[in-house]
């Protein structure tokens, strides 16, 4: 990460990119892939002889991220959001109403032309910020463009999207596909290891790892017991640390058949009493780890894109067995239920609602079915036993032919990748007009 330039070199700045996001969902699938995009198209452009004297300084865009408060953060997203490709500064969560509100930033200086892009929050945000800043505002639509008037440019993800632009405005809009599904850009599977293996992943904030690790723990012991040749990993997410999975790890999953299991950290990998081990992966983005699996275990969210992406099979958990935690409400919702006094009430009631609705109209959960718009993946919703998903691993584990046509679904549902390549293309224009 480079340092924010002193007064004396402002000069050398000649553009700002500013992005707005939020969550670990959005920094992983909307920021990350944007920012490897650009990484890409500036190298190629370095490639081409500029005709300016090499004693005269090139200018240099910066990149800075102001993230805004998020339920679903987990606390590590400014740090993650450091890591990123050409990323210079980061407003961490915790200063972005002051910066919203009243210009304030930690001794951050501005260059006169810039641009905000929209990869995350509240659409507003974007437009309120950049009209103080007097830049130019592009704003990433997953679902709905809003703020026409105020907003440059739009990347809407398909064209149904477009369509709900008013005619007037639709000559700012272009349909460049869904980050999600370019969060990985096309790659080649990875040779799969000479023992099965399957990839954990229980999510990367405290609300999903308080459910999901005890489960996903329990489910390998079980497994571990009937199949002693099956191993397990846990992609790491940038958001979390190896001693916070153990942390969510030590409590066992509450069934009526005590199924639970606990673990604990040794040597970077986590170990059951009965001797299962789940071993810790660092690397990111884990794509080898996850597409040498036979199969995936998931949690609901941004994860489940970027398996369909890979065409990776996957089951996805949503337990309920915890009555009085979010299992994955937002907003208005997640703020009455973190309420001193009435929110876990309230969080029964919600859950219950929430539930209840879902399982009535059959509600899609992840992001392939929600593609599809029907279940090309398994999804299992309600209180959930360690057995019941273990049984479900070893029945599709011994049809590998199931997990082939999982794998088509996927390659069908997910399309075409570029749009990354695409948003960075608009972005370089912008800056450059």
């Amino acid at each position: 990460m480079t340092s924010t330039p002193q007064p004396n070199d402002i000069t050398s700045i000649a553009t700002d990119i500013l992005i707005l996001s939020n969550g670990p969902g959005e920094l992983m699938t909307w920021v990350y892939p944007f920012l490897k995009a650009l990484e890409k198209s500036w190298k190629i452009s370095e490639k081409i002889p500029e005709k300016i004297p090499e004693v005269i300084p090139k200018p240099k865009t910066r990149i800075s991220i102001a993230l805004a408060p998020c339920q679903n953060a987990s606390g590590q997203e400014a740090r993650t959001a450091k890591g990123f490709p050409k990323v210079d500064r980061v407003l961490p969560q915790e200063q972005f109403f002051d910066f919203l509100l009243w210009g304030k930033t930690p001794d951050w200086s501005w260059s006169k032309q810039g641009i905000v892009v929209f990869l995350g929050g509240d659409q507003f945000f974007a437009v309120a910020i950049a009209k103080r800043l007097g830049y130019k505002i592009l704003i990433y639509a997953e679902w709905e463009a809003r703020w026409y008037q105020w907003a440059d440019l739009f990347a809407v993800r398909n064209e149904a999207i477009l369509a709900k632009i008013p005619a007037t405005y639709q000559y700012k809009a272009t349909v460049i596909g869904d980050l999600m599904v370019d969060r990985l850009e096309a790659q080649p599977r990875a040779e799969l290891i000479a023992k099965p293996q399957i990839c954990l992943m229980p999510g990367s904030k405290g609300v999903k790892l308080q459910i999901g690790m005890p489960l996903m723990v329990a489910i390998a012991d079980i497994i571990k017991q009937q199949r002693p040749d099956i191993e397990f990993v846990i992609p790491l997410a940038p958001t979390t640390t190896p001693e916070i999975l153990a942390q969510y790890a030590q409590a066992c999953f509450p069934t009526a058949d005590s199924e639970g299991s606990t673990a604990i950290l040794v040597d970077g990998s986590l170990l059951t009493p009965r001797g299962t081990l789940i071993k810790i992966y660092h690397d990111f983005p884990a794509h080898e780890v996850i597409t040498s699996s036979q199969l995936c275990l998931t949690t609901v969210g941004a994860n489940t894109a970027e398996l369909a992406s890979l065409h990776q099979p996957m089951l996805v958990l949503l337990p309920t067995n915890f009555a009085d935690i979010k299992i994955g409400w937002d907003g208005l919702l997640g703020l009455l239920a973190a309420a001193p006094l009435l929110g876990k009430t309230l969080s029964r009631l919600i859950n219950f609602i929430l539930i209840s609705q879902i399982a009535k109209k059959g509600q899609l959960l992840s992001w392939p079915n929600i593609w599809a718009g029907k279940a090309i993946v398994p999804e299992f919703l309600g209180k959930l036993t360690p057995t019941q998903i273990a049984d479900q691993v070893l029945f599709y584990l011994d049809r590998p032919e199931e997990l082939e046509k999982m794998r088509d679904r996927l390659k069908q549902v997910c399309g075409q990748t570029g749009a990354a390549s695409k948003l960075a293309t608009m972005v370089i224009q912008a800056i450059n007009q």
